[in-house]
């Protein structure tokens, strides 16, 4: 059976009041319409709601207990409404994001702050990993955006938007290298200690696929599984890493730029959402502190 929303409104009102010009005034309908909406309720339900008298609209027992689960399922909406309310006004909500731990550094913590000092009580879930595994959440829903560098996404219910550029480098640090005079041809770059990231990082994958249309084939003498970790290691004299240039400055000023004959391109960073899912109020407002950059 279905019962169209409206009539319930009309009954809890009308056995709120226990009068038909109490009524109508709080919901601003005519007294005649109001018992032509009591009547069909009854009539579409198979009983009667009230007993009518000259006093006023007395309930049945079984009206009685209409009552109660109306006004109960009411609360509950306005409970819903207010709940709502929080999610539009952020005063409440939460955004999950996928991203890297180095582009977390260059792009993320800046809006981070901007965003937690505007909107204090929007809880934000961060999750590391590689971009093939976080497309994958994003797909399934558990994220609710991507921000990765350059890849060949090809998903048909991904949407990707592009962010920002980034200057793809070699580095070294001066104390342990003297490279302050050469400029280095691609092949080159084969006979000093390289420190690359692993094969399957987008990362390495975008260097691998450079060298390959220069005909270059590169041979690391360290891989490891994130850009921290060459830094570090570059830093204390282990070798010339493979980094991003917004990185080393945010974090290592001491590291130098290797020259190179031939220069890598910038890397795009985008942003990828889900095309079934609608973004959060949260996360939607989040995105704009980003592109602020």
């Amino acid at each position: 059976m279905s019962v169209n929303l409206e009539l319930y409104r009309i009954f809890y009102v009308v056995a709120k009041h226990k009068h038909m010009t109490k009524a109508s005034e709080e919901l601003h309908i005519s007294q005649p319409a109001i018992s032509q909406a009591i009547k069909k309720l009854e009539d579409q339900l198979g009983g009667i709601l009230f007993i009518r008298s000259n006093k006023g609209m007395e309930l049945t027992k079984e009206g009685k207990m209409l009552f109660e689960y109306i006004q109960s399922s009411l609360e509950l909406i306005k409970t819903a409404e207010n709940k709502f309310t929080h999610f539009k006004d952020l005063s409440q909500g939460e955004i999950k994001i996928g991203i890297s731990a180095s582009l977390t550094k260059i792009i993320l913590l800046d809006a981070l702050k901007k965003f937690h000092e505007d909107h204090p009580n929007i809880t934000i879930n961060i999750t590391n990993e590689l971009t093939k595994n976080l497309i994958l959440d994003l797909q399934k829903g558990k994220l609710d955006f991507v921000i990765f560098n350059e890849s060949n996404i090809k998903e048909s219910n991904v949407a990707l938007k592009e962010l920002t550029k980034l200057k793809p480098i070699f580095i070294y640090n001066p104390k342990y290298y003297d490279y302050s005079n050469k400029i280095f041809k691609l092949e080159e770059l084969n006979n000093i200690p390289l420190i690359l990231q692993n094969k399957d990082s987008n990362s390495r994958q975008y260097l691998d696929n450079f060298m390959v249309k220069n005909n270059v084939l590169l041979k690391p003498y360290l891989e490891v599984v994130s850009q921290d970790l060459i830094l570090e290691f570059v830093n204390i004299g282990l070798g010339v890493g493979y980094t991003i240039k917004e990185l080393v400055i945010k974090n290592y000023p001491n590291l130098k730029e290797l020259k190179l004959e031939k220069s890598i391109p910038d890397i795009t960073v985008y942003i990828a959402t889900n095309k079934s899912i609608v973004l959060p109020f949260a996360s939607n407002e989040f995105l704009k502190y980003l592109k602020r950059r």
